[in-house]
């Protein structure tokens, strides 16, 4: 090959990777986040039963509704991190890293009728805390990269380890508690959607705020006897599949 062309091509070259590496400089492909936020909405609901529970002591039946998760628990606050790789200025995949705490709260979940005449009671239930713990691995394509304010949207499959589902139930005939476990500890699939946008105010640095879906699969049944005992086998012994959406907002470091 002729040694003047070999030089051209060799030059062209070398211009076509420091245009890449402008357009995408190396040191920029990786970052890193730190991000927090809480729970704007979490519907979905522990079962309810189909049929009231009869009993002889005392005689009478009782009826457990279905209980909103946004009942049973408050103030969903989440805090995590995440490392991003760029794969070109619009694509990137990402591993995430979440811890979320839900505060129980006390409600009725239930009604006791007395057989004979008399008054009926509600049942309530005071639930404990728990936690979820996330991993999450995804992609996400950026709008308009070359813009100080990016819009985006990302998806993620992972994994969420459950903390036992605990509450201390009024008993049937009004006196005293019972300690329950709805269910216990559970490691589930998830999945995630998300959208937002993503600030640039100086190099090497963003503020990104978040808005997510995230679907978290069932935790699987208890075998709790005190289930039984009151009649929650056949109505709570469930923590069924939902979604929630958390908002997040982050701080993104390029390296």
């Amino acid at each position: 090959m002729n040694i003047r062309f070999s030089r051209s091509i060799f030059a062209a070259a070398c211009v076509a990777a420091a245009s890449a590496a402008q357009a995408l400089p190396r040191e920029d492909r990786a970052s890193f986040v730190l991000f927090a936020g809480g729970n704007i909405s979490m519907p979905g609901s522990f079962r309810g039963q189909t049929q009231p529970l009869q009993t002889t002591d005392p005689l009478g039946s009782t009826v457990y509704d279905d209980l909103k998760y946004s009942d049973a628990y408050k103030d969903g606050v989440t805090a995590g991190g995440e490392f991003d790789y760029a794969f070109d200025s619009h694509l990137s995949g990402f591993a995430r890293a979440a811890y979320t705490e839900f505060n129980g709260s006390t409600q009725n979940i239930g009604e006791f009728e007395p057989a004979v005449d008399g008054a009926g009671h509600a049942i309530s239930a005071t639930f404990g805390d728990t936690a979820t713990r996330e991993l999450d691995v995804g992609a996400r394509y950026t709008f308009t990269p070359d813009a100080k304010v990016r819009p985006f949207v990302g998806a993620a499959l992972g994994a969420a380890h459950l903390s036992a589902t605990r509450a201390e139930v009024e008993n049937i005939n009004g006196f005293g508690d019972m300690h329950v476990e709805l269910a216990p500890a559970s490691t589930v699939f998830q999945q995630r959607l998300e959208t937002g946008l993503q600030f640039s105010p100086m190099r090497n640095f963003d503020l990104r705020l978040t808005a997510a879906a995230t679907h978290t699969d069932g935790a699987h049944p208890s075998d709790d006897p005190n289930l039984t005992l009151l009649g929650l086998d056949r109505a709570g012994g469930e923590v069924r599949a939902h979604w929630d959406y958390p908002a997040e907002l982050g701080a993104v470091w390029h390296f």
